[in-house]
């Protein structure tokens, strides 16, 4: 499916006028993202250009992927929601985050679980699938995993998914449940507000060709940032004011590779709410100043209740 409808299309025809050439050098430029082929459709012309004069106000050097850098060090039972993955995508396995939600489910990004067979859940720890500071691990298949329905590898669109526990969790000082986003806690009512990311993925872009990642737990605060500024550091269509969040990454602080599925939350009246799920990044590393791209959870929110039987508001 392409990322903009042709209702889209229509409005945009009708607010601009293009030049032979002008379609010819944006044709050239898409081409040059994209190659030859799936987008190389005429209302992709239309949609470059729009795309492409809102954002030249900001001036921004385009060089997609997801680690905490800059951040801080997270003490024991400080984020006792986060979950650590370890996933079996034959030959390779992968390091994702998630969320504890219930004694039952995780949530974490759907690229981490889609096609995976297998894989361990650990819980209440700072550090990393380590089965002996873990307050509970837990061995998953496939059919232990959720894929949001929609969701396809291509867009990064509708990009959430749960893991099934075996059998529930106990509760305690290091493990809990986070409590959903609210439905009020929409773009309007984030943006400039200080919101939080944790994980164990890479910490410095000088990490990322040993994939060393981090074996211990850190976390950043940042601004969420204003969908329109966002969608200008990715290509058009990319930066969904539907599907995602962003938050700032001014300073190099921000997710890497490794944070997938983790927790994007945000502090309300004494009690911390998961608002975002860790999508992705910049291909260009994770210190150059990109904004982070979280899955929006409010989007979502009846579909977690559907598969969880979890009350929603």
């Amino acid at each position: 499916m392409p990322p903009f409808s042709l209702a889209l299309v229509t409005f945009i025809s009708s607010l601009i006028t293009t030049t032979n050439s002008d379609v010819s050098a944006m044709q050239e430029q898409h081409r040059n993202y994209f190659g030859a082929g799936d987008f190389d459709f005429w209302y992709w012309d239309l949609a470059w250009l729009v795309w492409d004069k809102q954002c030249s106000q900001y001036n921004i050097s385009r060089p997609i992927d997801t680690r905490i850098t800059g951040g801080d060090l997270a003490a024991p039972n400080m984020f006792p929601y986060q979950v650590g993955l370890l996933l079996l995508r034959a030959p390779k396995i992968y390091q994702c985050g998630g969320v504890l939600i219930s004694v039952s489910y995780v949530l974490t990004a759907a690229h981490c679980i889609y096609n995976s067979t297998r894989g361990k859940v650990f819980l209440g720890s700072t550090e990393f699938a380590n089965p002996t500071t873990s307050a509970a691990v837990y061995n998953v298949s496939a059919s232990d995993f959720v894929v949001y329905e929609k969701y396809t590898l291509r867009g990064g669109r509708d990009d959430i998914g749960l893991v099934r526990l075996p059998m529930p969790t106990t509760f305690s000082a290091a493990v809990q449940a986070i409590p959903l986003a609210r439905s009020f806690m929409t773009q309007s009512v984030l943006e400039g507000e200080i919101v939080t990311t944790s994980g164990w993925g890479l910490t410095s872009d000088g990490d990322s060709e040993k994939m060393e990642f981090n074996l211990l737990l850190y976390y950043v605060d940042a601004p969420v940032m204003p969908q329109r500024e966002c969608a200008c550091y990715y290509l058009p269509g990319l930066v969904r004011s539907l599907n995602h969040i962003c938050a700032s990454g001014a300073g190099g602080r921000g997710s890497c590779d490794g944070d997938s599925g983790g927790p994007l939350t945000y502090y309300y009246r004494n009690k911390s709410y998961l608002v975002g799920l860790t999508a992705f990044g910049s291909a260009g590393g994770c210190e150059i100043g990109f904004p982070s791209v979280y899955t929006r959870i409010t989007s979502y929110l009846d579909w977690i209740a559907k598969q969880t039987g979890l009350k929603v508001d």
